[in-house]
């Protein structure tokens, strides 16, 4: 994600009559010169075509529909001079339809409006922003609030315990699209990490290495200000709840590994937890 390269792919909600996700990415949009690309998926039961309407004819007229209802949508856009594309296309299974899509778009952030679930709902049912989240290879921003951001502060959690590769190429993803996306938006980033063991600096990229890894590392490592560095020890959800609500952030970004099954849905990973229990925008990588 570099801001010259910047293309966001924007989920607009057919159900919606005000869509979050197209406000957010205006305004991204106006901050960063990016492009917009509107996809939306469509279906409708076949029945409703009745005996008089051939099932081509009614699929092409409700797609027709949906097409000029996004170019309504799409008026902002055009009154603020930005660049954008639309994209209709009909399946039952939209989650699948905009996956495919968002692999042929050439896009590098999707944005997507969520709201608070449940613990229960998130365990019995498989929402739309949990599949997203991890089948999705883009970076994904679930916006849970239309208006301007609260505050210049952008949030990057990263794993330095776990010395496992995946881990640490996951961290170095963060933080790269935490860098480029900050400097699109204008804002300052800080950088978290939550612990329950000792971090051993030795599989991390240091100058220097010794018992207790320090924030002014990190803050070298990372191109951060050593006091936007916060490493608590704790529960990982409960520690990096408490560090937004003592900072404040406006976006959190956060790295997320699939997990399948009943144990994956009984340890869950943060990202998942954390997309219910914040009131700041969540950026997703993986």
């Amino acid at each position: 994600m570099t801001q010259q390269q910047t293309r966001l792919f924007v989920v607009v909600d057919p159900a919606a009559t005000h869509q979050l996700a197209l406000v957010k990415a205006l305004l991204i949009a106006k901050l960063g010169n990016c492009q917009i690309h509107a996809f939306l998926c469509t279906y409708e039961d076949m029945q409703q075509a009745g005996t008089d309407t051939s099932p081509g004819d009614f699929k092409s007229r409700v797609v027709e529909e949906a097409t000029e209802w996004l170019e309504q949508l799409m008026q902002p856009c055009r009154v603020s001079g930005v660049p954008y594309t639309t994209q209709v296309t009909w399946n039952k299974e939209w989650v699948d339809s905009t996956i495919r899509a968002v692999e042929k778009s050439g896009c590098n952030l999707v944005i997507k409006s969520s709201f608070h679930h449940s613990k229960a709902r998130r365990f019995f049912s498989t929402t739309s922003d949990y599949e997203l989240m991890h089948r999705c290879a883009c970076p994904i921003l679930f916006t849970h609030q239309e208006q301007e951001w609260k505050t210049d502060r952008m949030l990057a959690c990263l794993d330095l315990v776990s010395a496992d590769p995946q881990h640490m190429r996951l961290n170095n993803v963060i933080i790269r699209d935490a860098q480029a996306f900050a400097k699109i938006v204008g804002m300052d980033l800080y950088v978290a990490c939550a612990y329950t063991q000792a971090i051993d600096s030795e599989h991390l990229p240091l100058e220097t290495h010794g018992h207790d890894v320090t924030r002014a590392q990190l803050g070298e490592l990372y191109a951060v200000k050593p006091e936007r560095v916060l490493l608590r020890q704790g529960n990982t959800v409960e520690t990096l709840k408490a560090i937004c609500d003592e900072i404040d952030p406006s976006i959190v970004i956060i790295g997320t590994l699939a997990r399948t099954g009943i144990k994956g849905k009984l340890i869950g990973n943060t990202a998942e937890k954390l997309i219910d229990i914040v009131d700041a925008d969540l950026l997703t990588v993986n």
